[in-house]
């Protein structure tokens, strides 16, 4: 039986991809599932379409993660922790820590499985964290953990400009 699928199937094929399946996997798995539907004379004649409106809705995707790639790029991601003696932490950052800091920080909302964390942090410092917020968009994250205390204290951007009242502040603190 050819079905359309309607969704990437491990093993099988890709998204709108036309395949031939045994009839009862279409009928008892597949199709019951959403993952495809049957590949009628009107289905392939549609299939065109749906092609099209994918391809707009990944696009928007890929834009809106490429905006998020571009906010968190060379910012490091500070994440408090008590640590031992030798930097060891009491405990250890997860996928989960990370993406949580991302929308404290920055406002970015990145899912845990976005974050590509082979084994969680253990040790104080700053480590490297790939994020795949694409098919497409995948960017290096640096996430600084350890104690606030021990961490270089890093100036805001905004301390370097003054408004007119933190300007009237520093005069009558001086004078």
């Amino acid at each position: 039986m050819k079905v359309i699928l309607t969704q990437e199937v491990e093993n099988l094929g890709a998204t709108h991809e036309v395949v031939e399946v045994a009839d009862g996997y279409a009928r008892n798995y597949l199709v019951p599932r959403g993952l495809a539907i049957a590949a009628t004379k009107s289905a392939m004649a549609n299939l065109d379409n749906m092609k099209r409106v994918e391809d707009r809705r990944q696009n928007r995707l890929r834009n809106a993660a490429q905006l998020q790639a571009d906010k968190l790029t060379g910012q490091p991601v500070v994440i408090e922790a008590n640590t031992g003696r030798e930097g060891r932490l009491y405990g250890s950052v997860t996928s989960t820590d990370i993406a949580e800091a991302l929308k404290a920080q920055f406002g970015v909302e990145v899912d845990r499985k976005q974050v590509i964390l082979g084994d969680p942090i253990r040790m104080a410092g700053v480590h490297a964290v790939p994020l795949q917020l694409h098919r497409d968009v995948k960017v290096q994250v640096a996430v600084q953990v350890g104690d606030l205390s021990q961490l270089p204290a890093e100036a805001p951007a905004e301390t370097a400009a003054e408004t007119p009242e933190t300007a009237e502040a520093a005069a009558g603190a001086t004078a």
